[in-house]
């Protein structure tokens, strides 16, 4: 938001410097983030002086140059080659010394030096309109009227104005701050400074407007204000309503619309001025029709939605509430009877139709913050003064809606917890000053000298706890005036993120060690991205339809990041990403009991912290050694079982699923070839942790090694085999391994063979043939009580 100084000093005594005006602005809560020079024209003309050009002759070395004497008021003449088809001996000229500074538009800034130009002197240069930033023609320079005075300042010609303007990051709870008035409602108690926001008016008597207006819902609209004008002269505003406009980055277009955009960032309520004549009708404030559309001022057609608070007159919507008017009804050149609109709107309604609409206008701006709608006469008397100033308007009807009227809240202050909660020793005199600085009004308890009663200005709407006043006591008073105990006191609670920011730490170091890159992507995904997913967690204000969920899954998003790569002409891609997928937390999740042990729950929704992989190309980089191969279920595999290792779990492989995207996400992410991909909650891999591992040295005694033969069914596994084998805890078997597996004749169609090799080692002593023995009768006779022959 931009606050012009000048503006400012407008409505109030003020004395101090832009330098002091910032900083105590920013310490007490209206941060000023930027500061900056504003003139009337380009950068006020600095530099440049009125000349007289005395001779004009053709640049001996260049057809289309001339070589010029210029008087600029100084002792002897200026040489300067310009380059202007109509420069001329005789003209009056703006000239920029050496050492100015030329911005022309669009581009580069360059400084004005002595120079010699094809082998002739030249000492500044003779401006066109563009070059001093009076206006945007290059065919010429600017040729000023035979009664310009030579030598004068430019600036002082022109009667350039200057301003400084305040950029304010104001917070969404300061609704109250949103205009000149507010921010000099806190430079006046910052300084000291008397003032009255809003001192008492008494409006014009006026006959009801001949337009009756019905609000539908009082909670939609709690007040609504109508002032009728006629006869209204449109025309140019006045220079000094202009200057102010444009200080903020507002351009002029006539005394009626300038007059509703200055009471809007004088006073902070917005309003809308309506031709009064193109209204069919009464006017009705209404939820939007299902189906309605609207043709806004900026001539874009909308389709209404119906939660969207329209200004409608008998044949539809003819503007949507509180962020912009309709082309249907707006102020043209001939205009003569107006309707003027000051009204109070549900703020979160104005905030969801801004957002749905995709429009940031300085009343949603204002809207969404909450609006004072005890004082929307005082803008209502602004804007009719204005207006018949300046644009010959007569006042025809007026007609207030206040059905919701403000109840003032009053908040009772124990003064010694005030002190004790702040640790600042502020004396009531100056809390109870400052509060009626800032428009409170204050009264101490006649039972209780401790106990002040504050009654809260209409305008200050996030005031609704006793720590409220305090804090606008102390950022007033200064925060840098609470002493310092010299003791610092802190309560350290357990802390348990270390631990997994560790295990996270070793993923990310295993995973790029074999070639992965770590991705960071968006949270906020599409809902298309998920058709058939009933749990998702939808946002109830999305910034846009592209980001109106949080994300499911972490695949989409690193699909995108795929696809990048792919356009660029990358031959491999192989992405991770440690982040967090969300669902709706519902029955149905809550049967997913793995799921919800490894995430963090709401009552609303659950959040998982996810690792997922996403795997496209070449396995590795083109070399001569190693021809190209396509990754792969097995690469894919080879890759998790070293993660599982490296994390010391106990989670088996075959647990966790290497699957191919699906043909919607890979159209989607705009990719034609198959995409593997891993998604497991990685808290799964620490429920099942194994105990950390240990280093043994190889036994110094030979190994044996005994084969067996099993005949058995041929949907036995491999796995069931060595299962039986581990069961039996034989003291000396350190492996087992099938290395032959046999189909066919003599055996039967449902029989195989399979062969395993049983390794022995004691790393104490040499095995006997006793030992070894007695290790493979156990096994034979585990095998045959499962059903297996042993083939001899």
């Amino acid at each position: 938001m931009k606050i012009s100084v000048n503006w400012l000093k407008s409505l109030l005594l003020l004395n101090h410097s832009v330098e002091e005006i910032e900083h105590k602005l920013s310490v007490s809560g209206l941060e000023v983030e930027h500061v900056e020079d504003w003139f009337s024209a380009g950068s006020g003309l600095q530099g440049f002086v009125i000349g007289e050009v005395l001779t004009c002759a053709k640049h001996p070395n260049a057809d289309k140059l001339s070589v010029t004497t210029v008087n600029i008021g100084e002792a002897e003449p200026k040489h300067i080659v310009c380059g202007a088809p109509n420069v001329a001996a005789g003209q009056k000229v703006i000239v920029a010394t050496v050492g100015t500074t030329i911005q022309m538009p669009g581009k580069e800034a360059f400084t004005i030096q002595k120079a010699k130009i094809r082998g002739e002197a030249s000492e500044g240069m003779i401006c066109a309109e563009d070059e001093c930033g009076l206006g945007n023609s290059h065919d010429g320079i600017l040729v000023l009227p035979a009664t310009a005075t030579v030598g004068m300042p430019a600036s002082q010609y022109f009667n350039i104005q200057q301003d400084t303007t305040l950029e304010i990051g104001l917070t969404a709870n300061r609704g109250d701050a949103c205009s000149h008035l507010g921010v000099a409602s806190d430079v006046a108690a910052l300084f000291n400074i008397p003032f009255q926001r809003f001192p008492q008016i008494n409006l014009p008597q006026a006959p009801i407007t001949k337009k009756s207006i019905h609000i539908a819902d009082s909670n939609l609209c709690e007040r609504y204000m109508a002032v009728e004008l006629s006869n209204i002269q449109v025309q140019p505003s006045p220079e000094t309503i202009q200057y102010h406009l444009k200080s903020i980055g507002i351009e002029p277009k006539n005394n009626v619309v300038d007059s509703s955009n200055y009471t809007l960032h004088q006073n902070g309520h917005p309003n809308h001025i309506f031709d009064a004549d193109t209204i069919q009708g009464n006017i009705q404030v209404r939820l939007a029709n299902e189906g309605e559309t609207l043709t806004l001022l900026d001539g874009k057609t909308i389709n209404l939605h119906p939660n969207d608070i329209v200004i409608a007159d008998d044949h539809g919507a003819i503007a949507l509430a509180g962020v912009m008017g309709g082309q249907k009804t707006a102020v043209t050149a001939n205009t003569k009877n107006v309707l003027i609109e000051i009204a109070h709107f549900h703020p979160t309604h104005i905030r969801k139709s801004a957002k749905r609409h995709l429009y940031h206008t300085d009343a949603s701006f204002r809207f969404e913050r909450g609006i004072d709608k005890h004082n929307i006469p005082y803008s209502a008397l602004t804007l009719i003064q204005l207006l018949e100033q300046n644009a010959q308007a007569q006042l025809t009807g007026m007609s207030d809606n206040y059905p919701v009227p403000h109840t003032p809240k009053v908040l009772v202050i124990d003064y010694p917890k005030f002190i004790q909660f702040t640790g600042a020793d502020v004396p009531k005199t100056t809390a109870v000053q400052i509060l009626n600085s800032l428009g409170f009004q204050t009264e101490w308890d006649n039972q209780n000298a401790d106990l002040l009663q504050v009654t809260i200005p209409s305008w200050k709407n996030d005031c609704e706890k006793s720590v409220d006043i305090y804090e606008e006591i102390l950022r007033i008073h200064g925060y840098d005036q609470i002493p310092m105990s010299g003791k610092m006191q802190a309560s350290l609670g357990a802390f348990e993120g270390m631990a997994m920011r560790k295990v996270e730490n070793k993923i990310r170091e295993f995973l790029i060690s074999n070639g992965l890159n770590e991705s960071a992507t968006n949270s906020l995904h599409p809902a298309a991205w998920y058709p058939n997913n009933n749990n998702i967690v939808q946002l109830t204000n999305p910034l846009s339809t592209d980001m109106d969920t949080l994300r499911a899954s972490i695949i989409p998003g690193l699909l995108q990041s795929v696809s990048h790569n792919i356009k660029r002409r990358a031959q491999r891609v192989q992405l991770f990403e440690l982040g967090s997928v969300y669902s709706l937390n519902t029955p149905e999740v809550q049967k997913n009991k793995a799921l919800i042990n490894a995430s963090i729950h709401t009552p609303s929704f659950i959040e998982t912290p996810t690792l997922a992989m996403v795997f496209w190309g070449d396995h590795q980089a083109e070399s001569w050694e190693n021809p190209t191969k396509t990754v792969g279920y097995y690469h894919i595999k080879q890759i998790l079982q070293g993660l599982l290792i490296r994390l010391g779990s106990k989670l088996d492989i075959n647990q966790i699923a290497i699957q191919q995207a699906p043909k919607n996400w890979l159209k989607a992410a705009e990719i034609d070839t198959p995409v593997f991909f891993v998604e497991i909650p990685w808290r799964t891999l620490l429920n099942q942790q194994a105990q950390n591992l240990k280093v043994q040295s190889p036994s110094k005694f030979p190994a044996v090694r005994r084969d067996l033969s099993l005949v058995v069914n041929q949907n036995t596994t491999y796995k069931e085999l060595r299962s039986i084998a581990n069961k039996l805890n034989l003291p000396f078997l350190t492996d087992i391994r099938a290395f032959d597996v046999f189909q066919g004749k003599p055996l039967e169609a449902s029989q195989k063979a399979i062969a395993l090799a049983f390794h022995f080692s004691n790393p104490q002593a040499t095995l006997v043939d006793e030992e070894i023995e007695a290790s493979m009768n156990k096994l034979i006779a585990a095998y045959e009580a499962a059903g297996a022959n042993i083939r001899k």
